[in-house]
């Protein structure tokens, strides 16, 4: 049961929604706070930490979980398991192995989430508004370091301005519609952080991402039909990206069941500039993991996507297209940070 903590003359949010804002929004701190959350050692933190956390809220408030928050979890446990399989017959058995690890920490995190329920899409805006203001704060007190890759973009704790832009889209997505939905001008709030962290990214993919989320179903519509168009049709002029995306669909049609295994892309094309992603969640997994990898991740990407349309969350729905146009033309899933944000939404949206 909901107890809501209370003065006199005062409503304060109910406790459970505290709790699960503060889950989420430290999650992602963290992992920004760890270069993103990039490295196999925050996987591991991550993972025990999410998976204590999910333990301790089962055993304080046990619950039955909703058929479509199981067959969620279920579709990334498929991925898990198929991950590992994929070391039978992978190029790079141990990456495969390793990428398995990075997958176990989602599960772990959408476990817990799941389980936490409420507050989760304001721990999403919370999180991302304090690495937001992280970011400002070191550019105004730091001043702007030139980076080899990055130049002068504002990267914040997470290393890539594409990331962090992808972070703050998602949350001032959430924030927007949540402010216009509500009619509270209060609720936009973090926008005066979020929209200026994004702004220094210079992260076009995180706007154009941003601004088809607002447009609400028909822009998500739109813009999952023009997603697939660019990876498939991708014109030279956008840069090294349709290289990436060449070698990904090459290596998918050329190992169509099962991919070059988990993990491998850097492994098979190092010939590539930078290539140690593809640049697209969608293309990878089809390299990595074959047309079944590609139903799989597609499913988990999509289901919460819809279920939140049709249950009429449209703040939560907002935030998760944004994840899901943005992974598919950069490497969020290899960025937990961003991937958390995404999955307490999808928790939320499927419960």
């Amino acid at each position: 049961m909901l107890v809501a903590a209370r003065r006199p003359g005062v409503a304060l949010a109910p406790l459970p929604a505290v709790r699960g804002a503060l889950l989420a929004a430290l999650a992602i701190v963290l992992l920004a706070a760890a270069q993103g959350g990039y490295f196999p050692s925050a996987w591991r933190l991550g993972t025990v930490a999410l998976a204590a956390a999910a333990g301790l809220i089962a055993l304080r408030e046990p619950r039955r979980l909703s058929r479509t928050t199981v067959a969620t979890g279920a579709l990334l446990a498929l991925l898990l398991v198929l991950s590992l399989a994929s070391s039978l017959w992978s190029v790079d058995p141990h990456s495969s192995a390793l990428e398995a690890q990075r997958i176990l920490l989602y599960l772990a995190a959408f476990a817990a989430f799941a389980l936490a329920r409420d507050g989760l899409e304001a721990g999403v805006v919370l999180g991302a508004s304090v690495v937001a203001i992280w970011a400002l704060g070191d550019r105004v007190f730091r001043g702007a370091p030139v980076d080899r890759y990055e130049g002068k973009l504002l990267t914040g704790p997470l290393g890539y301005a594409n990331g962090l832009g992808a972070l703050v889209a998602i949350a001032a997505a959430v924030t927007a519609v949540a402010a216009i939905k509500q009619r509270r001008a209060i609720l936009a709030a973090p926008l005066l952080v979020l929209l200026p962290a994004l702004a220094l990214t210079d992260s076009r993919a995180s706007w154009l991402a941003l601004a088809i989320a607002l447009l609400g179903g028909i822009g998500a519509a739109a813009g999952g039909l023009g997603l697939v168009a660019l990876l498939l049709l991708a014109p030279a002029q956008i840069g090294d990206r349709v290289d990436w995306w060449h070698a990904a669909r090459s290596e998918g049609l050329h190992h169509l069941l099962g991919g070059s295994g988990a993990g491998t892309f850097h492994d098979l094309y190092q010939r590539l500039p930078a290539a140690h992603d593809a640049h697209s969640l969608y293309l990878q997994t089809f390299a990595e993991l074959g047309l079944p990898g590609l139903v799989i991740v597609t499913g988990f990407v999509v289901l919460p996507i819809v279920l939140a349309f049709r249950g009429k969350h449209a703040a939560v729905a907002a935030g998760l297209v944004v994840f899901a146009l943005h992974a598919g033309v950069d490497w969020d899933w290899q960025l937990p940070a961003v991937t958390v944000a995404a999955l307490a939404l999808a928790a939320r949206a499927v419960r």
